[in-house]
């Protein structure tokens, strides 16, 4: 299991690792797109724009952008979701304005700086969103830049084919970017839905092995002392009629009730497995009073039969009543029954857990019995119930 856990944990790390490493190679790509390609095609050309301080506006408004989203990376922020809304449209509108100052001849072309990265950033900002969402808007962007086109006045023929050749390009690298990171995404989702597959499966191979080993063990303990009883019934060498036969056939028989009462799911496994024990008694004419004392606490499997076992052979020993209580208190848990005493001692199991307590008490026709354990080393252990 602890392999399996480190696996698990690898995985998680290298999904991690690589999402993370998607949005650095977006700021890496659209870093030097900004500071490799725009600026240097901004500056040569900015003592023709119009207003040259509208390129500079917008290219400081793009790169304090690229710096809060390095300045998150580097920090280990998650990047905000109205962070990405508010980026993605300060860049659009910071798109218009530079474009606003582009001659009509010149879109889509070295003069047109902003149309280099301004789908950048759609890449690295909605990457994480699927891919529908960078189309939507790289498209957008560009039917901006269409309109702000035909507001300019409609190119030559020439000039357009340029533009279209121009666009193409540059949203092919876009696009394809976008879908890269798709596949990435994608590759790593299901190596992550792959692990938790494979956790689960171990997981529940685990369960089902123990479950069955269980069972095993709880058959060999019904076997050892079940078959010699059946028999001695069979051949003859134990009579139906001798009361400590009898007797020892209750005591098998609420073991077996205890046992399939295991098996159920209750929200007090051990008052409900003792009562397994009561139904036993009552079937041959004991009255059966039980108290139960204190909210339900976790004890395991072993545990809960190591405390029963007493009380069970008490209680198939009764003749006519029998009272039991169930005490939670205080850190402690006590079961103890009280009956109208046999002639002989009740049979005790000969091998006994350490962590529970026996206690037999003989007085005035009565036969008293207590098990008890501490809830706190009952807890170390919780064995499903």
């Amino acid at each position: 299991m602890s392999d399996s856990l480190t696996e698990h944990a690898l995985t998680e790390d290298i999904t991690a690792h690589m999402r993370d490493g998607l949005r650095v190679g977006g700021l890496v790509i659209l870093t030097v797109i900004h500071f490799g390609l725009a600026l240097p095609k901004m500056l040569s050309h900015l003592p023709t724009y119009p207003h040259a301080w509208v390129a500079l506006a917008v290219f400081g408004l793009l790169t304090l952008v690229i710096a809060v989203d390095v300045f998150l990376e580097l920090t280990g922020r998650r990047r905000p979701r109205w962070w990405s809304t508010a980026a993605l449209v300060g860049t659009l509108a910071g798109s218009v304005a530079a474009t606003s100052q582009v001659p009509a001849e010149y879109y889509m072309g070295a003069y047109h700086w902003t149309f280099l990265e301004i789908g950048w950033f759609g890449v690295l900002f909605l990457h994480r969103r699927g891919l529908p969402a960078t189309l939507a808007f790289l498209g957008t962007h560009l039917c901006l830049t269409l309109l702000q086109l035909l507001l300019a006045g409609f190119p030559s023929r020439t000039d357009a084919v340029g533009m279209c050749v121009s666009a193409l390009v540059i949203c092919t690298f876009q696009v394809s970017a976008a879908i890269l990171a798709r596949l990435v995404r994608n590759c790593a989702t299901a190596a992550s839905a792959a692990t938790h597959e494979q956790e689960r499966v171990r997981t529940q191979a685990a369960i089902g092995a123990q479950v069955h080993a269980d069972h095993q063990a709880r058959y060999q303990a019904l076997r050892a002392a079940v078959i010699p009883l059946l028999t001695g019934l069979a051949d003859g060498s134990l009579s139906p009629e001798d009361e400590e036969t009898r007797r020892r056939c209750s005591l098998e028989a609420a073991r077996l009730r205890r046992l399939l009462a295991e098996s159920d799911q209750a929200s007090d496994p051990l008052v409900h497995e003792l009562r397994a024990g009561v139904a036993v008694a009552e079937r041959h004419g004991v009255d059966v009073q039980l108290a139960v004392l204190g909210a339900p606490v976790a004890v395991p499997r072993d545990v809960r039969r190591a405390l029963t076992e007493p009380i069970l052979a008490a209680l198939t020993a009764a003749q006519r009543t029998a009272r039991a209580t169930v005490v939670r208190r205080d850190g402690t848990v006590r079961l103890s029954v009280v009956i109208d005493a046999p002639a002989s001692e009740i049979p005790l199991p000969a091998r006994r857990d350490a962590r529970v307590r026996v206690r037999t008490l003989h007085g005035e026709g009565r036969l008293w019995v207590e098990a008890a354990c501490d809830r706190q080393s009952s807890s170390n252990e919780i064995s499903p119930s």
